[in-house]
């Protein structure tokens, strides 16, 4: 097993230790390299990719390599209440190639891994450690550091309690960010493997923050007509940021998150 930059954090383990064979591995990061059992402290990740790339490897054809078909084009169902399969489906769409994806732990994250990211866009999130309150900090270093680019934040209202008042500072910055508040009254990754009164939050109104910073826009979104409508007049306003409040059942979560979370309760209990 070859191992470049990669942390053995239990996000990569499933909530596990480690059973790798150290004497059949070679593991390299911005400290040191291991092969099998020995550390070689003053060869780092670059010097080793370095050194691979001239070494004269033989070059194997990988074949066709597969690509996902583009999705198919949004269409909302009048008076349906949004989903989180829906709210995705919409958001595939919505994405251009000016659009940087930034995605906290959380639904945001294990849903949004299966947008289909445009060929110069990126998708930006901390999925080692599942930091909470990433993804709307982040999005004030990604723009500032490349203003062509126009942040889809996608945050819980969990994860948004705890550094979403950042957007004061985006406001000061004059910066537009799109923010997308997961609101499913709490953690939603949490209420799977198991659920009780400690994943609730407060619940904030979203779609007013703009009043008491007096910048940007808010949008309170129930169903996918106002998620639609919402987006496109998110996308229209550069002047400020936007934010969405979309309202989610507490209960509902991507197919993604179903799958790490049956995994994961079976070692909770």
């Amino acid at each position: 097993m070859i191992l470049l930059g990669a942390f053995m954090s239990d996000i990569d383990l499933g909530i596990d230790t480690a059973r790798l064979d150290q004497g059949r591995s070679i593991s390299v990061s911005s400290e040191k390299t291991s092969i099998r059992y020995h550390n070689y402290e003053n060869i780092l990740l670059d010097e080793f990719m370095r050194g691979l790339l001239e070494a004269g490897i033989r070059r194997r054809d990988p074949g066709r390599i597969p690509h996902p078909a583009p999705p198919a084009r949004f269409a909302a169902v009048p008076g349906q209440p949004v989903t989180v399969r829906r709210l995705f489906q919409c958001l595939n769409s919505f994405l251009s190639d000016e659009t940087v994806v930034i995605a906290d732990p959380g639904d945001a994250m294990f849903a949004g891994v299966d947008l289909f990211i445009q060929s110069r866009t990126e998708f930006l999130s901390p999925a080692y450690y599942a930091s909470l309150g990433f993804a709307v900090p982040a999005s004030l270093g990604v723009q500032l550091a490349n203003p062509k680019l126009r942040p889809l934040v996608l945050v819980g209202d969990g994860a948004f309690q705890m550094t979403g008042m950042e957007l004061a500072t985006v406001a000061r910055f004059q910066l537009n960010p799109i923010v997308v508040v997961l609101n499913n009254c709490g953690y939603g990754t949490e209420r799977p493997m198991q659920d009780g009164s400690f994943n609730d939050v407060l619940l904030w109104r979203f779609s007013r923050i703009p009043e008491i910073l007096g910048a940007g826009k808010g949008f309170d979104v129930h169903s996918e007509e106002e998620l639609d409508a919402a987006l496109r007049a998110a996308r229209a306003y550069v002047d400020g940021f936007s934010i969405l409040d979309v309202h989610l059942d507490p209960q509902d979560c991507s197919a993604a998150l179903q799958r790490m979370t049956a995994a994961l309760r079976k070692r909770v209990r």
